[in-house]
Protein backbone atom coordinates (compact mmCIF):
# COMPACT_ATOMS: atom_id res chain seq x y z
CA UNK A 1 0.00 0.00 0.00
CA UNK A 2 1.44 3.37 -1.00
CA UNK A 3 0.87 6.79 0.52
CA UNK A 4 2.16 9.38 -1.89
CA UNK A 5 5.50 7.99 -3.00
CA UNK A 6 6.12 6.01 0.20
CA UNK A 7 5.15 2.43 0.95
CA UNK A 8 3.46 1.37 4.16
CA UNK A 9 6.80 -0.11 5.32
CA UNK A 10 8.66 3.12 4.57
CA UNK A 11 6.09 5.11 6.54
CA UNK A 12 6.37 2.67 9.46
CA UNK A 13 10.17 2.98 9.40
CA UNK A 14 9.95 6.80 9.36
CA UNK A 15 7.57 6.67 12.31
CA UNK A 16 9.93 4.34 14.20
CA UNK A 17 12.90 6.63 13.54
CA UNK A 18 10.93 9.71 14.60
CA UNK A 19 9.94 7.94 17.86
CA UNK A 20 13.59 7.07 18.53
CA UNK A 21 14.53 10.70 17.84
CA UNK A 22 11.88 11.85 20.33
CA UNK A 23 13.32 9.54 23.00
CA UNK A 24 16.89 10.69 22.42
CA UNK A 25 15.95 14.39 22.31
CA UNK A 26 13.86 14.02 25.48
CA UNK A 27 16.82 12.37 27.26
CA UNK A 28 19.77 14.35 25.93
CA UNK A 29 18.35 17.51 24.37
CA UNK A 30 18.28 18.38 20.70
CA UNK A 31 21.87 19.66 20.68
CA UNK A 32 23.22 16.28 21.83
CA UNK A 33 20.79 14.19 19.78
CA UNK A 34 23.17 13.28 16.99
CA UNK A 35 22.05 11.17 14.05
CA UNK A 36 24.54 8.52 15.25
CA UNK A 37 22.90 8.44 18.68
CA UNK A 38 19.43 8.23 17.17
CA UNK A 39 20.56 5.52 14.73
CA UNK A 40 22.03 3.55 17.63
CA UNK A 41 18.72 3.79 19.53
CA UNK A 42 16.84 2.62 16.42
CA UNK A 43 19.43 -0.10 15.75
CA UNK A 44 19.98 1.13 12.19
CA UNK A 45 22.80 2.86 10.37
CA UNK A 46 22.99 6.63 10.02
CA UNK A 47 22.48 6.00 6.30
CA UNK A 48 18.97 4.69 6.98
CA UNK A 49 18.07 7.96 8.71
CA UNK A 50 19.64 9.92 5.85
CA UNK A 51 17.66 7.88 3.33
CA UNK A 52 14.35 8.66 5.04
CA UNK A 53 14.95 12.26 6.20
CA UNK A 54 17.97 13.59 4.31
CA UNK A 55 19.68 15.04 7.38
CA UNK A 56 19.13 15.89 11.04
CA UNK A 57 17.05 18.95 10.14
CA UNK A 58 14.69 16.74 8.12
CA UNK A 59 14.39 14.35 11.04
CA UNK A 60 13.73 17.20 13.46
CA UNK A 61 11.01 18.52 11.12
CA UNK A 62 9.41 15.08 11.17
CA UNK A 63 9.55 14.97 14.98
CA UNK A 64 7.90 18.40 15.29
CA UNK A 65 5.24 17.43 12.77
CA UNK A 66 4.53 14.08 14.40
CA UNK A 67 4.23 15.46 17.94
CA UNK A 68 2.08 18.38 16.80
CA UNK A 69 -0.16 16.06 14.75
CA UNK A 70 -0.61 13.68 17.71
CA UNK A 71 -1.48 16.58 19.99
CA UNK A 72 -4.05 17.99 17.57
CA UNK A 73 -5.62 14.54 17.08
CA UNK A 74 -6.13 14.22 20.84
CA UNK A 75 -7.14 17.78 21.69
CA UNK A 76 -9.10 19.24 18.79
CA UNK A 77 -12.11 16.89 18.97
CA UNK A 78 -12.38 17.46 22.72
CA UNK A 79 -12.30 21.25 22.31
CA UNK A 80 -14.64 21.69 19.33
CA UNK A 81 -17.24 19.30 20.72
CA UNK A 82 -17.89 21.50 23.75
CA UNK A 83 -21.21 23.33 23.83
CA UNK A 84 -19.76 26.51 25.38
CA UNK A 85 -16.55 28.50 25.09
CA UNK A 86 -15.91 28.13 28.83
CA UNK A 87 -16.02 24.35 28.47
CA UNK A 88 -13.94 24.65 25.30
CA UNK A 89 -11.25 26.56 27.18
CA UNK A 90 -11.35 23.99 29.99
CA UNK A 91 -10.99 21.19 27.42
CA UNK A 92 -8.11 23.02 25.75
CA UNK A 93 -6.20 23.31 29.01
CA UNK A 94 -6.97 19.87 30.42
CA UNK A 95 -6.35 18.08 27.12
CA UNK A 96 -2.93 19.74 26.85
CA UNK A 97 -2.04 18.35 30.27
CA UNK A 98 -3.51 14.98 29.30
CA UNK A 99 -1.31 14.95 26.20
CA UNK A 100 1.69 15.66 28.43
CA UNK A 101 0.67 12.78 30.70
CA UNK A 102 0.34 10.39 27.77
CA UNK A 103 3.36 11.65 25.77
CA UNK A 104 5.91 13.16 28.18
CA UNK A 105 8.88 12.47 25.90
CA UNK A 106 7.12 13.94 22.88
CA UNK A 107 6.25 17.19 24.61
CA UNK A 108 9.67 17.49 26.23
CA UNK A 109 11.38 16.94 22.86
CA UNK A 110 9.08 19.39 21.07
CA UNK A 111 9.64 22.17 23.59
CA UNK A 112 13.41 21.58 23.54
CA UNK A 113 13.42 21.79 19.74
CA UNK A 114 11.37 25.00 19.76
CA UNK A 115 13.58 26.59 22.43
CA UNK A 116 16.84 25.54 20.73
CA UNK A 117 15.99 26.66 17.24
CA UNK A 118 16.52 30.20 16.05
CA UNK A 119 13.07 30.91 14.65
CA UNK A 120 12.44 27.92 12.36
CA UNK A 121 9.70 26.64 14.65
CA UNK A 122 8.49 30.00 15.97
CA UNK A 123 5.37 29.52 13.85
CA UNK A 124 4.53 26.44 15.95
CA UNK A 125 4.33 28.57 19.09
CA UNK A 126 2.44 31.29 17.24
CA UNK A 127 -0.10 28.75 15.98
CA UNK A 128 -0.62 27.44 19.52
CA UNK A 129 -1.34 30.97 20.75
CA UNK A 130 -3.75 31.59 17.84
CA UNK A 131 -5.63 28.38 18.69
CA UNK A 132 -6.16 29.62 22.25
CA UNK A 133 -7.25 33.01 20.91
CA UNK A 134 -9.95 31.33 18.82
CA UNK A 135 -11.53 29.89 21.96
CA UNK A 136 -11.20 33.23 23.76
CA UNK A 137 -12.85 35.10 20.85
CA UNK A 138 -15.65 32.53 20.90
CA UNK A 139 -16.25 33.23 24.60
CA UNK A 140 -16.21 36.99 24.11
CA UNK A 141 -18.69 36.72 21.20
CA UNK A 142 -21.10 34.68 23.32
CA UNK A 143 -20.67 36.90 26.38
CA UNK A 144 -19.20 34.09 28.48
CA UNK A 145 -15.86 35.89 28.80
CA UNK A 146 -15.26 39.47 29.86
CA UNK A 147 -13.44 41.93 27.60
CA UNK A 148 -9.65 41.53 27.66
CA UNK A 149 -6.81 41.44 25.18
CA UNK A 150 -7.11 37.93 23.79
CA UNK A 151 -3.47 37.83 22.70
CA UNK A 152 -2.21 38.67 26.20
CA UNK A 153 -4.57 36.09 27.75
CA UNK A 154 -3.70 33.44 25.14
CA UNK A 155 0.04 33.94 25.71
CA UNK A 156 -0.56 33.69 29.47
CA UNK A 157 -2.52 30.45 29.06
CA UNK A 158 0.07 28.93 26.68
CA UNK A 159 2.90 30.00 29.00
CA UNK A 160 1.20 28.37 31.99
CA UNK A 161 0.71 25.15 30.00
CA UNK A 162 4.21 25.17 28.51
CA UNK A 163 5.79 25.70 31.96
CA UNK A 164 4.59 22.26 33.09
CA UNK A 165 6.92 19.80 31.25
CA UNK A 166 10.11 20.62 33.19
CA UNK A 167 8.19 20.02 36.42
CA UNK A 168 6.80 16.62 35.46
CA UNK A 169 7.72 14.00 38.01
CA UNK A 170 6.06 10.66 38.80
CA UNK A 171 4.21 12.23 41.74
CA UNK A 172 2.79 15.19 39.76
CA UNK A 173 -0.88 14.54 39.07
CA UNK A 174 -1.29 16.12 35.64
CA UNK A 175 -5.06 15.58 35.64
CA UNK A 176 -5.48 17.53 38.88
CA UNK A 177 -2.97 20.12 37.69
CA UNK A 178 -4.95 20.60 34.49
CA UNK A 179 -8.21 21.05 36.38
CA UNK A 180 -6.61 23.59 38.73
CA UNK A 181 -5.12 25.49 35.79
CA UNK A 182 -8.51 25.44 34.04
CA UNK A 183 -10.17 26.78 37.22
CA UNK A 184 -7.60 29.59 37.39
CA UNK A 185 -8.20 30.72 33.80
CA UNK A 186 -11.96 30.29 34.14
CA UNK A 187 -11.82 32.92 36.88
CA UNK A 188 -9.43 35.09 34.83
CA UNK A 189 -11.66 35.09 31.73
CA UNK A 190 -15.11 35.05 33.32
CA UNK A 191 -17.58 37.88 33.53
Amino acid sequence: MRSGNRTFIELARREQLARCAVEVIAEAGVAKASMARIAERARVSVGVISYHFGNKAGLIDAVVGEVARSAVELMEPLIVSQPTAALGLRALITSNLEFMRLHPDGIKALLDIIRADQGVYAAQGGKAVEDVQKVLHWGQRTGEFREFDTRVMAISIRSAIDAVPPMITPDLDLTAYGEELADLFERATGV
